[in-house]
């Protein structure tokens, strides 16, 4: 069997099971094939080897029973860095670049300050914006032993050493009280929605995902006590659902931020409320 007709054959089979079974046989095939998607198109008549083909037919057989393809590589692509994913935490998501790109907008010409990476998980955030900063000094928790480990060899992996791991369940091991910027992408599912037993998510920690009744427990704890451990003016940014746009901005409006703003992510939505410590 050749490229061409493994794509063809790819594409066939995860029709039912998959929203994008183009871009996922393709990732899969030059995951086995140890290539780019440009050796696919320039090579379409080249013969896959048995060991290669075998590999190939077992990720599709995993990818059609719902496991995420990066769990299957083991990487995800956030920000143009490359990050290692396991089921340890949530899979980086494009609407997440939401909350890196405002950060480095708002604060393009600041050379020093300390920022907060709250739930880090694979370290996407926290990591995208220490490339981008060496200078600011950068703190990243995470309630799970095993994120943090896997965020710290993402750290090392993309060269960012001005980022410092904690290990903390919000900020109960946060003593500083000195940050300029609070970020966050925090569970704001609500538990019981139906989401949680659809695609992707069904292999990610339910931890990282879901949030009370209305998905709003921990956004309303980080609120409430991110006051105390930012500077005046400090900033706060978090990431929330689609359909949550009201209920954060009244959640930072309640706790007492002022300038509060919104931001949609690529599909239109709104994604992402940031406000200033008074």
């Amino acid at each position: 069997m050749n490229i061409r007709q493994a794509l063809q054959q790819a594409r066939k089979q995860l029709a039912d099971s998959s929203p994008s079974a183009m871009l996922d046989s393709q990732v899969l095939l030059t995951y086995v094939l140890q290539c780019n998607t440009a050796h696919l198109a320039a090579w379409p008549e080249k013969t896959l080897g048995d060991a290669q083909l075998a590999d190939f037919l077992q990720l599709l057989k995993q990818r059609q029973q719902g496991v995420p393809v990066a769990h299957l590589t083991g990487s995800r692509e956030f920000w143009s860095l490359d990050f290692s994913v396991d089921d340890s935490t949530l899979i980086p998501r494009p609407e997440t670049e939401t909350l890196v790109e405002f950060i480095l907008e708002q604060f393009d010409d600041v050379d020093r300050l300390k920022l907060l990476d709250m739930g880090t998980g694979t370290g996407a955030i926290a990591i995208s914006i220490a490339k981008q900063k060496p200078d600011w000094e950068i703190i990243a928790s995470d309630v799970s032993e095993q994120a943090l480990a896997l965020a710290a060899k993402n750290s090392s992996e993309n060269l960012t050493a001005n980022v410092t791991f904690v290990h903390s369940n919000w900020f109960d091991a946060i003593a500083q009280d000195d940050f300029n910027i609070i970020v966050s992408n925090p569970p704001y599912i609500a538990c019981g929605d139906p989401h949680l037993s659809q695609g992707d998510v069904r292999f990610e920690p339910q931890s990282a995902l879901s949030s009370g009744e209305t998905g709003m427990d921990d956004i309303e704890h980080i609120c409430s006590q991110a006051k105390d451990h930012l500077l005046k003016n400090g900033c706060l940014v978090v990431e929330h659902g689609y359909n949550q746009k009201q209920q954060v901005s009244d959640c930072f409006n309640s706790n007492g931020f002022k300038e509060i703003e919104q931001r949609q992510d690529l599909s239109g939505h709104t994604r992402m409320t940031a406000g200033k410590n008074p």
